[in-house]
């Protein structure tokens, strides 16, 4: 018999070996893991060419799925696609790929494709937008019935990403001609590095109503829980855990509790996807998660022993509801 947890949509970024026993090992990493939700890739995401599915990948895939106790899978798209390329070659095999993805995604039953939007490399911002419009189009042109969304991912501006502003993604989304097709991924990380203080329990309403002011939060269908290695606004895209970066922990706490995002997949990419590491960061936040008051805030999260030390000294019984 299956054990039993409350699933309040919480999981992790979860490794899967299509080449060395099939996708459908990651359900046996969320399992370990307490998973309510996994991202993974669904394809070799250093090649351009993948072969096609079986279906004896997909019946395997699909029946571990219902044993599990995974709600939610969310793809991946490999980060070789750059529907931005300047480079014609180079944006065509991003579309033949993403084409590829989002029908493995359908066959799979995976509802979620996160991509990130591209960069323009040696072109301006402008001209690169245009060309993600014009790639996601011609990809979604050839989609009537798909049940997978494709999500642009927030992203830090490292580089020549795009992304990083509310307006670039709202701007794609409006201009996009199957809309139904498209959402977005929360990623708190790459927020708060391209320059939208999140922090506290203000900051996070205050960085929320403007994403909902701009692109809707009805957008919104996954969130990726980072820290940030890096200060607010330094377009660098690295990763911290939680309670380990720049973030603090009370929009952290903020967005758990947050009933608007309840049934909405919150996914940990924790560095180098260490399970220990993760677990404890589940457990963690399944905690924070429980805790009624507001949490205490200390100057330097990392002196603590222990990110329970913290919860021990909020105000308030911690009581989950």
């Amino acid at each position: 018999m299956k054990k039993q947890w409350v699933p309040i949509m919480l999981g992790s970024n979860v490794p899967a070996h299509p080449s060395r026993g099939g996708l459908a090992t990651l359900f046996r990493y969320a399992e370990e893991w307490r998973c309510e939700c996994a991202q993974t890739y669904i394809t070799l995401s250093r090649r351009w060419n993948v072969p096609d599915l079986s279906p004896e990948e997909i019946s395997n895939f699909k029946s571990s799925w219902q044993e599990s106790h995974v709600k939610q899978v969310i793809a991946h798209a490999p980060l070789l696609v750059n529907l931005a390329s300047p480079v014609d070659s180079i944006r065509q095999k991003s579309k033949d790929r993403l084409s590829t993805e989002l029908s493995r995604a359908n066959k799979l039953g995976i509802q979620f494709l996160v991509l990130h939007p591209g960069y323009y490399r040696s072109l301006d911002k402008k001209n690169g937008i245009e060309r993600i419009i014009g790639a996601l189009n011609d990809v979604l042109d050839n989609v009537n019935d798909s049940t997978a969304m494709i999500l642009l991912e927030t992203t830090a501006g490292q580089g020549t990403a795009v992304g990083s502003r509310f307006e670039e993604i709202a701007y794609i989304l409006e201009k996009a001609r199957k809309k139904r097709f498209l959402g977005v991924c929360f990623d708190t990380c790459h927020v708060f590095a391209a320059g939208y203080d999140i922090r506290g329990y203000r900051g996070y309403e205050k960085v929320l109503k403007k994403f909902d002011g701009i692109i809707g939060l009805d957008k919104l269908k996954v969130v990726h829980l980072n820290d940030s290695k890096n200060r607010l606004g330094s377009n660098v895209d690295r990763h911290a855990s939680i309670g380990e970066g720049k973030l603090g922990l009370q929009m952290f706490h903020a967005l758990v509790r947050d009933p608007r995002f309840r049934d909405t997949p919150k996914v940990l990419e924790t560095p180098k996807s260490d399970g220990k590491k993760v677990q404890q960061q589940l457990e963690f936040l399944r905690k924070l998660q429980a805790t009624y008051s507001p949490i205490f805030e200390p100057k330097d999260i990392r002196a603590q022993s222990t990110l329970d030390e913290i919860l021990a000294n909020t105000r308030g019984d911690g009581n989950s509801f």
